[in-house]
């Protein structure tokens, strides 16, 4: 190889290194967030890994009446994970659709944590996307949503839902439900940072909602640092919703989980 040659190869090299480095950095300064360490991670770029998440299985809830662990309602597709909810073409009378819905460890009691979801959804009349917080149990009347996006809307709701809330009739001291002029047939990142006495709720690192803690004798009003959440994302489809009208998608591109940074002494 001549010293020209050589030259053109060692500057070929280095470009390359350094557009490596340069996607690295990019990479690291989209995952930072000031006072977080992101702790875990799914970018979605294989098939569904079933030993870090569990399908929804069907139940009487509302969100999970239709759910089935079929695996064309997992989809792997440029780097998403695609959930669906379809016609039954099977249907009995008692299971017009079948939807797809995930669920893993969110946060466990007394912890700080933010966790985050980048999705867009394909929407369908009858159809609920949605990214939620529940309790590990499932038991309780206890919701945590930082995204629900109602059939065409152009827009989300993030909310509170629990004892305080419904059976107590206070939705509105504190408010409970938000909505947020966000498309949500875009990709948006969607997050909650969950404290001892707050929820803050997130669209696009753009602050939307707080929920606070509160003094007052009615129960049940803050009920989100004793119990463990498992995070579940999934499409729910109404009662009403027309077969013809199906398929409904979520596309998640990736889930992170943040801890707070614990601050060094200086001494």
């Amino acid at each position: 190889m001549n010293k020209r040659n050589t030259i053109i190869a060692i500057t070929t090299f280095l470009i390359i290194g350094l557009a490596a480095c340069t996607g690295t950095a990019k990479e690291d300064a989209e995952k930072y967030r000031k006072g977080w360490s992101l702790v875990w991670e799914d970018n979605m770029d294989t098939p569904l890994d079933r030993a870090v998440w569990s399908t929804i299985s069907r139940g009487d809830l509302a969100a999970n009446r239709y759910m089935s662990d079929n695996e064309a309602l997992y989809v792997p597709r440029e780097g998403n994970l695609i959930l669906r909810g379809v016609e039954n073409s099977a249907n009995n009378g008692e299971l017009p659709f079948l939807t797809g819905g995930i669920s893993r460890e969110g946060v466990s009691p007394g912890s700080v944590r933010r966790i985050e979801v980048r999705a867009r959804v394909n929407p369908a009349a009858g159809a609920v996307p949605y990214i939620s917080l529940v309790p590990t149990s499932g038991a309780e009347n206890i919701t945590i949503d930082l995204m629900e996006a109602y059939g065409m809307d152009n827009f989300v709701y993030q909310s509170i839902t629990s004892e305080y809330t419904t059976t107590q009739g206070m939705p509105d001291n504190p408010p409970s439900s938000a909505l947020v002029g966000v498309n949500p047939n875009q990709f948006h990142v969607y997050a909650v940072e969950k404290y001892p006495d707050s929820l803050v709720f997130y669209v696009d690192e753009t602050r939307t909602r707080k929920y606070p803690r509160i003094l007052t004798d009615i129960p049940g009003q803050f009920p989100f640092n004793n119990l463990e959440f498992n995070l579940h994302i999934g499409v729910r489809v109404n009662r009403d919703a027309r077969p013809e009208d199906m398929p409904a998608d979520m596309f998640i591109d990736w889930v992170r989980i943040y801890e707070q940074k614990v601050e060094e002494s200086t001494e």
